[in-house]
């Protein structure tokens, strides 16, 4: 008699928050997973193992593990700040920055005068067509 058995995981995405990433400092959608591990007994699941929350960013790809709570919080939380171990926080202000070598903020730029595209040309001398002569008579 053969037996067949093994450890089996599922995962199962409880939520997408727009939020800010930990690692790249940029605001996305960070998608929070939980990663369910089972012994499984002819393929079936049988007895849950235990269970982690993981979160990615999906501007950077970054993966984190965080805690249930972080995981469980509700979405709509705004202007609070993220619990202990979570990778993102609310969307805050941020202080200006000076700008970055070789590159200008806007109002350093040069002003440009408003595009406006070429006249059309002129019509061809002579007429009607190409050539100098006359339309043809049927018109």
């Amino acid at each position: 008699m053969f037996l067949i058995f093994g450890i089996k995981r599922k995962a199962q995405r409880i939520a997408s928050v727009f939020a800010l990433c930990g690692s790249c400092r940029t605001p996305a959608a960070q998608v929070v997973v939980r990663i369910r591990v089972f012994f499984s007994l002819f393929f079936v699941p049988i007895i849950p193992l235990g269970s982690t929350y993981r979160s990615t960013c999906t501007m950077c790809g970054r993966t984190v593990r965080i805690t249930k709570e972080a995981a469980t919080q509700p979405a709509g939380q705004a202007g609070q700040t993220a619990p202990q171990g979570a990778p993102f926080g609310p969307l805050q202000p941020q202080p200006a920055a000076a700008p970055l070598p070789g590159f200008s903020p806007p109002s350093m730029l040069p002003q440009l005068p408003a595009f406006r595209p070429p006249p059309p040309p002129p019509p061809p001398a002579g007429g009607f067509g190409s050539g100098n002569a006359p339309p043809p008579a049927g018109l």
